[in-house]
C-alpha cells in the first residue's frame, strides 16, 4: 500500500518521485500526462539573472544538488538531460552605468570571467562561468514513462488514492485553481520559440532582454516572454513578434522556425518555491518552481521528503507552513 500519492508529475513531481523510489518508499502518481510549463520551459540554471544582474540565492548549494540528482537520473533511464554552459550577459548602452559595476564587482567575481570582444552591435559582453540548460520536457517524460512502466501511475479517484498522503505538485493549474486553499500567486504565461540555424554557430547562452540557448543539431530555444494578463497556453501574434526580433538581435536573420509553445510559469511571492505541510491540513505542497525550477527542484524534492520521513527542518525561505501562517 502507499504511503503517498503525487499529484502532477511536472518538474516538481518528477524529482519527488525519484527522491521515493530512490529511497524505497512506496508512493502512487496521479498525472494527466500533457500540459504545463515543464513540457514548454528551456531549463535555464544561471548563477546571475534578471535585468538588474541579480546572483541566484543559494546558487553553488542548489547546483551541487542539480546536477548530481540530474546525472544520477541520466544513468538509470541512459539518456541525456544535463548540459553544462558558459553564458554571456549582455549590457546595452543605456544600462552600462547600473550592470556593468555590479556584474564586475567582488560580488559576483565567482561567476563572472570578464568582458570580451562583442560582436552584438552596440552591447558590452560579459562572459560568466556555471551557467547550464536541463531538458526538461525529456526529463519528465522520461521519468513518466519510467514510472509508467513500474506500475506507479494510479486513476484518480481510485480508491488506492485514498488510503495515502497527497503531495500536490500541480504547478500553475494548482495556484490558479487556489487548490488546496487560497495561493497568492503572480503566474505569468511565457512563448518560446525553438528555430534552426545552422549559420549561427553558438555554443554559449546568451541573455540580455531575452535569451537565445542552444540545444544540439544547430537548434536554439529563444524567449520568453512575460504575460500576466492572459494567463493560458495559447500562443499568440504579440509573442511570435517579440520572439522573432529576440530571435534576430541575439543570433541572427538566418533562421527557420521549428516551433512556438506556450507555458504557465508557477509563481508565488519572490519567484521562491514552496514546500512542506500545509497547517491544520493533511496536504502537502511542493509549488512556485517559476523560472528557476530547473535549478531548485532536485534539493526542494530532498528537503521535503527528508521532512516528511525524518521530520528534519525546512529552510525558512522555503517553509508551507510559514507561507501560510502569514
Amino acid at each position: 500500500m502507499s504511503y503517498f500519492c503525487i499529484h502532477g508529475l511536472g518538474l516538481a513531481g518528477s524529482t519527488v518521485a525519484w527522491q521515493l523510489w530512490q529511497r524505497g518508499i512506496p508512493f502512487s502518481i496521479i498525472d494527466h500526462g500533457q500540459g504545463g510549463s515543464s513540457r514548454v520551459a528551456a531549463g535555464l540554471i544561471q548563477p546571475i539573472t534578471g535585468k538588474n544582474a541579480t546572483l541566484t540565492w543559494e546558487y553553488d548549494v542548489f547546483f551541487k544538488e542539480a546536477e548530481n540528482f540530474y546525472r544520477g537520473i541520466e544513468i538509470t533511464l541512459a539518456q541525456n538531460f544535463w548540459h553544462p554552459l558558459e553564458s554571456i550577459r549582455l549590457v546595452p548602452p543605456h544600462a552600462e552605468k547600473k550592470l556593468l559595476p555590479k556584474l564586475l564587482a567582488t560580488s559576483h567575481a565567482p561567476y563572472v570571467i570578464g568582458e570580451i570582444d562583442s560582436p552584438w552591435t552596440g552591447m558590452r559582453a560579459i562572459a560568466i562561468r556555471g551557467s547550464a540548460r536541463l531538458d526538461v520536457a525529456a526529463f519528465v517524460n522520461a521519468t513518466r514513462e519510467f514510472f509508467a512502466e513500474k506500475g506507479y501511475l494510479i486513476p484518480p479517484f481510485s480508491p488506492q488514492e485514498n488510503d495515502t498522503t497527497p503531495i500536490l505538485c500541480e504547478g500553475a493549474e494548482g495556484l490558479m485553481l487556489h487548490h488546496p486553499q487560497v495561493w497568492p500567486h503572480r503566474c505569468a504565461k511565457g512563448e518560446i520559440l525553438t528555430v534552426h540555424a545552422p549559420s549561427w554557430q553558438q555554443t554559449r547562452l546568451i541573455s540580455g532582454g531575452a535569451w537565445l540557448v542552444p540545444i544540439g543539431n544547430d537548434c536554439y530555444k529563444i524567449g520568453a516572454t512575460y504575460e500576466w494578463h492572459e494567463v493560458d497556453e495559447v500562443i499568440t501574434a504579440e509573442g511570435f513578434a517579440w520572439l522573432t526580433r529576440a530571435a534576430q538581435n541575439l543570433g541572427g536573420a538566418d533562421f527557420t522556425i521549428l516551433d512556438h509553445q506556450a507555458g504557465i510559469r508557477p509563481i508565488v511571492r519572490k519567484s521562491m518555491p514552496i514546500i512542506g505541510k500545509i497547517p491544520q491540513s493533511n496536504h502537502i505542497v511542493f509549488n512556485g518552481l517559476g523560472s528557476k525550477g530547473s535549478l531548485y527542484a532536485p534539493g526542494c524534492a530532498k528537503q521535503l521528503i527528508d521532512f516528511l520521513i525524518h521530520d528534519s527542518p525546512i529552510q525558512p525561505e522555503l517553509d508551507a507552513a510559514k507561507y501560510f501562517s502569514v
